[in-house]
């Protein structure tokens, strides 16, 4: 199975750079977790101890928002494939959940507990350094992004007299 599992984690952008030695050894390190059309992986404000890579099905991951009405409703703000992976923020010191995934579809994950991993990392460091290393870069990415949408969408608050603030 161990072969397999190198074959798609040799796709996952957080795994990049590291050779078949060292994916094997992360491999060994996961657990199959098979989930039904519909099953929550887990919820927004829920600790987490685990990333996950996607082996078969699709993923929706939605954050919580409030509408300008008060109303507080779910955004899809990604749809996630076979060989991506999400929960990585977890490998960073763990903390809540920061959005929703659940199945679309019939899904088979990869399950990696940090744990494992930092023990993992602890043996071999330069998988530690190869991982965190693509995680800042997807992290600097993804504030880029995130900096450039906000500047395009944030609007000047006025209150009741005019003033802007």
């Amino acid at each position: 199975m161990h072969t397999t599992v190198v074959d798609h984690l040799r796709r996952v952008e957080v795994f990049s750079g590291l050779n078949d030695q060292e994916l094997l050894q992360v491999a060994a390190t996961c657990k199959a977790r098979r989930l039904g059309a519909g099953e929550v992986v887990f919820r927004e404000g829920d600790e987490g101890d685990d990333m996950m890579v996607i082996l078969e099905g699709c993923v929706r991951v939605t954050i919580t928002t409030r509408l300008p009405d008060g109303t507080i409703t779910p955004n899809t703000i990604n749809m996630l494939y076979a060989g991506q992976s999400f929960g990585e923020m977890v490998l960073l010191g763990g903390a809540t959940r920061s959005a929703t995934v659940s199945c679309v579809d019939p899904c088979t994950l990869l399950v990696i507990k940090e744990h494992d991993f930092a023990e993992l990392c602890e043996r071999n460091p330069r998988i530690g350094y190869r991982v965190m290393r693509n995680l800042a870069s997807d992290l600097v990415y993804k504030l880029r992004s995130s900096n450039l949408l906000l500047r395009g969408n944030i609007r000047w608050q006025h209150d009741e007299l005019g003033r802007r603030h």
